[in-house]
């Protein structure tokens, strides 16, 4: 059985990607979307992209308030939410993103160190990495 952080941690993973489409997609017309997102976020986040890049908050605040609407079609899709390590105020846990746009899709394995402050969720770091296309 999952303990509550880790509930509220594999709730965080979908919730967040469902923020990330609404930007992307421009599905909305809500700023609370991109509010939402960037308060899930910790002051010192640091994530490792597919492409090997070091970014943190700023870069990452960048990237959604310059891809916003740019992707009408985008639908994210999460699965196989794994946890590798829990404890009562942090959640290590894995899961499998996949972006589909326009008949093609891509996915990738992803790892987040989602800290629990106060019942939130807090991301602190995030890995990418591209699962090759079959």
């Amino acid at each position: 059985m999952r303990s509550e952080a880790e509930l509220i941690a594999h709730h965080s993973v979908v919730e967040l990607h469902q923020w990330i489409e609404e930007i992307f997609t421009g599905r909305t017309d809500r700023p609370s979307a991109l509010e939402n997102l960037m308060s899930s976020f910790s002051r010192e986040f640091r994530m490792v992209t597919t492409a090997g890049q070091h970014v943190g908050l700023c870069d990452i605040e960048t990237l959604f308030r310059t891809l916003a609407g740019a992707r009408p079609t985008l639908r994210i899709a999460i699965d196989e939410c794994e946890t590798l390590l829990s404890s009562d105020d942090s959640v290590v846990c894995r899961y499998k993103e996949t972006h589909h746009r326009e008949g093609d899709s891509s996915s990738r394995r992803s790892l987040a160190v989602i800290d629990i402050i106060d019942g939130q969720p807090v991301w602190r770091f995030l890995q990418e990495t591209a699962i090759a296309a079959d």
